[in-house]
């Protein structure tokens, strides 16, 4: 990445002022840095993008992929665990908007990556469960213990685990300040009905309801009412279901079949929920005042997998991903008022199993991720960039 110069003062020293050669020099080569930034697509602090496009920021110190992102109370993004070809992370950073730029923070006690990250009333942020480790003989192990970050400290700390060890899970804060814990899978790569509350008051989780059907690989989405709608996944691909006072309610079946998901939660109070597999990806809305899934228009033709993300603006960015043609850097938008997706700007780097976290100021965040080499090999990455709607 290049470097970025940022502006220098000029000023007046006594009765003297700089030549003005001097002073044309000294904008000169600003306006050369700035340049060579916006050509390289990177984006500067304090500079306005355009709109619909992707700029490049500052690189994680650590490339990871399937690990967690969570907007911070103070503004800052904290991306936590992951993995690369080698083994399993601990690590952490924080991502300043201000600077951009990454900054170590501390590492959590476990190894981890496909766990959960929720951000709790407190602004401390709740890791729970995920994968540790596939041994040699393929032997999976993950874990059940969860830990929590605290941003004024910069430092992780023990809380109690679950009662089910788990990963490829999904969490939700839910309106009375527990957390929703649900589905995923255990080290035998079953996928799980089981669910769990945790309470931060107290440290500790404890069994709820369990699901009607297994699944794992499904994202909640917290509905307007305060129930939780959890759609699709490995094993009830098309099936949905209610969660409310403990209980989960079978709701109608979906119009596809979803073995993974992505779900955002529209204006209007429907849930979209787009995925399927690497043959097809798809896209439909739950209405939870009639209880009816509805197709969305077409999306396109081998869409990518990517996360969802709602925008301030009320449309829903899909940031790339991974389709059958490979990793992707193709961005769409939903829009709910007319039903449709549309093409945005592509992001600079295509990527998949990556974050999007949007910023307090609307921007969004895309960081890490993976892109598939021509010999099917995956490269790690560290890159990262900012879409401005």
């Amino acid at each position: 990445m290049k470097k970025v110069v940022t502006p220098i003062a000029l000023v007046k020293t006594g009765d003297s002022i700089e030549p003005m050669g001097q002073r044309w020099k000294c904008h000169h080569r600003l306006a050369v840095s700035l340049a060579l930034a916006l050509a390289a697509g990177t984006a500067v602090p304090g500079l306005a993008q355009s709109s619909g496009t992707w700029a490049n920021t500052g690189n994680l110190n650590t490339a990871r992929v399937n690990h967690t992102a969570t907007l911070l109370n103070n503004g800052e993004v904290l991306a936590a665990g992951g993995h690369d070809p080698a083994g399993t992370f601990a690590s952490a950073e924080r991502y300043s908007p201000a600077t951009g730029k990454w900054t170590v923070t501390g590492s959590m006690a476990t190894v981890r990556t496909f766990q959960t990250a929720t951000l709790l009333p407190s602004g401390q942020v709740l890791v729970a469960g995920g994968l540790i480790g596939i041994s040699d003989t393929g032997v999976i192990s993950c874990t059940g213990s969860a830990e929590l970050y605290n941003p004024a400290t910069g430092q992780w700390t023990a809380t109690g685990s679950m009662t089910t060890p788990r990963f490829e899970h999904t969490a939700m804060l839910l309106p009375n300040g527990l957390v929703l814990v649900a589905g995923g899978l255990n080290s035998s790569g079953t996928a799980l009905a089981s669910a769990e509350l945790y309470d931060p008051s107290s440290g500790t989780w404890k069994a709820t309801g369990s699901m009607n059907n297994a699944r794992a690989g499904a994202q909640a989405t917290l509905l307007q009412n305060g129930q939780v709608l959890l759609a699709g996944g490995a094993g009830f691909a098309n099936t949905a279901e209610l969660y409310a006072n403990g209980h989960w309610t079978l709701t109608s079946s979906m119009v596809f079949s979803h073995p993974s998901t992505r779900a955002s939660l529209l204006p209007n109070g429907d849930a979209l929920v787009f995925g399927g597999n690497l043959a097809s990806y798809v896209s439909e809305f739950f209405n939870p005042v009639t209880g009816l899934w509805t197709a969305t228009h077409n999306i396109a033709v081998n869409p990518p997998n990517g996360p969802l993300t709602l925008l301030l603006t009320g449309k829903v960015l899909l940031a790339a991903g991974e389709s059958s043609y490979g990793t992707d850097g193709i961005a769409r938008l939903y829009d709910s008022s007319s039903n449709s997706w549309l093409l945005t700007g592509s992001l600079n780097h295509a990527r998949a199993s990556h974050t999007a976290t949007r910023l307090a100021n609307g921007q969004v965040l895309a960081a890490g991720g993976e892109f598939k080499n021509s010999d099917r090999t995956f490269t790690i990455l560290s890159s990262a960039e900012l879409y401005t709607p």
